[in-house]
C-alpha cells in the first residue's frame, strides 16, 4: 500500500472519494513489482501533466463536464476550460494535448502552460491518431475514405499523403519518417515518408502501439476466430516478431515512457489469462496487476513510467458511476 497526502493551497471541494486496495498478486516479473492500487471514485481520468497531476473529469457523467487537474488525493487544483471532452493523448513532452470530444466529433489542442485552446474540426474517430514529435499531432479527418493530416500546436495544417485505404483508417502514427497505416480490413501499412515506397506490410492486425523511439512495435495479431495473439516485432522493417501473449480478446496496448514495458488487456478465461498485465519488452516476463479485463479503457504511464492508470464508466439506472484506477508499480 502506499500513503496519500494532500497537496497544500489545493481546492479541496469537492474531491473524489480516494480507496486504497489490496494488490490481487505481488509478481515476479524483472524489475517489475506491483506495489499497490488506488481508487478515485467520481472521477475520470484522461492524462497526466508533467508533474504528475491527473487531468479528467469529476462527476456522475462525462456530458459537458469540465476537464480539470487533480492531485493523486483527489484534490481539485483548476480547470482547463474545456468542456466536453471524453479523452486526450499528451505531446511527449507534456506540454500540449489532444483533446477529444466524443459526442461533437470534434477534438481541441490545448497547451497546460498557456491555457490556449485551438479547435481543430471534426475527427474520425477518438484517437485514432498520435503525436508526431512535441510539436505535432497526427490526426484522422472526418470523411468517406479517411484522410491524414499534421495539426501543429498552433493549429496549422499539413495533408499527409498516404496510400488510398478503400476501408477505412482505424489507426495511424508517423515517427522516425515512417508512416503507420491501420485499414478497416485489418492490415498494417508502413511507408517512408520520403518517396512514399511501402517499408513494409502486415494483414491480419486489430492494433498496435509504437515504442517510444519508434524501433519496435507492439500488435494483436487475429490468427482465427476468438483467438488474438501479441506480437512484438520491429517496427522499421517488420518481421523479428516474438509472440507474448495469447488470448480470445486482446487491446488496449500501452507503452512505458522508457519503453522498457508494455501494458496490455486480456479476455480469455479458457486459457488462464484475463485481465491487465505489464510485460517486460526485453525479457517478455509478465505480471497480472489486475484480474478485471478493461478492453474498452486507456491504460494510460504516468510521465514517470512508475504507475498507469485506467478510467471506467459504469450506466446506472439513474446516473452513471466513474472511477479511476491506479496502478503503481516498482
Amino acid at each position: 500500500m502506499f500513503l496519500l497526502t494532500a497537496a497544500p493551497g489545493c481546492d479541496r471541494s469537492p474531491s473524489p472519494s480516494v480507496t486504497v486496495v489490496d494488490p490481487p498478486a505481488a509478481g515476479t516479473g524483472v524489475n517489475t513489482v506491483l506495489a499497490g492500487i488506488q481508487r478515485l471514485d467520481q472521477f475520470y481520468g484522461m492524462g497526466w501533466s508533467p508533474e504528475g497531476e491527473l487531468i479528467g473529469i469529476s462527476g456522475a457523467s462525462l456530458a459537458g463536464a469540465p476537464l480539470e487537474f487533480r492531485n493523486l488525493a483527489g484534490d481539485k487544483i483548476r480547470d482547463t476550460g474545456i468542456k466536453g471532452a471524453t479523452g486526450l493523448q499528451m505531446a511527449p513532452d507534456g506540454k500540449n494535448a489532444w483533446v477529444y470530444h466524443r459526442y461533437e466529433g470534434t477534438a481541441d489542442l490545448y497547451n497546460l502552460e498557456s491555457g490556449r485552446i485551438t479547435r481543430t474540426g471534426p475527427q474520425s474517430r477518438e484517437l485514432s491518431g498520435a503525436w508526431v514529435d512535441d510539436k505535432s499531432y497526427l490526426a484522422v479527418l472526418a470523411e468517406q475514405k479517411s484522410r491524414l493530416v499534421r495539426f501543429g500546436i498552433d493549429g496549422e495544417m499539413t495533408p499527409v499523403e498516404h496510400e488510398n485505404v478503400e476501408s477505412g483508417i482505424v489507426k495511424a502514427a508517423l515517427k522516425a519518417g515512417r508512416l503507420y497505416v491501420l485499414s478497416g480490413e485489418r492490415e498494417l501499412t508502413v511507408t517512408e515518408t520520403g518517396g512514399g515506397a511501402r517499408a513494409w506490410t502486415r494483414s491480419g492486425v486489430s492494433d498496435f502501439a509504437l515504442s517510444p523511439d519508434g524501433r519496435q512495435i507492439a500488435l494483436v495479431s487475429v490468427t482465427e476466430p476468438d483467438q488474438s495473439v501479441l506480437v512484438l516485432a520491429d517496427a522499421v522493417r517488420g518481421g523479428s516478431e516474438k509472440t507474448a501473449a495469447r488470448g480470445r480478446l486482446l487491446g488496449q496496448l500501452s507503452w512505458s515512457p522508457d519503453g522498457s514495458r508494455v501494458a496490455f488487456s486480456v479476455f480469455s478465461p479458457d486459457q488462464g489469462m484475463t485481465g491487465l498485465y505489464v510485460m517486460n519488452a526485453d525479457s517478455g516476463r509478465m505480471i497480472p496487476v489486475s484480474y478485471k479485463p478493461n478492453l474498452k479503457s486507456v491504460i494510460d504511464w504516468s510521465p514517470a513510467g512508475t504507475s498507469f492508470m485506467v478510467s471506467e464508466v459504469l450506466s446506472g439506472d439513474i446516473t452513471d458511476n466513474m472511477f479511476t484506477t491506479i496502478y503503481q508499480l516498482k
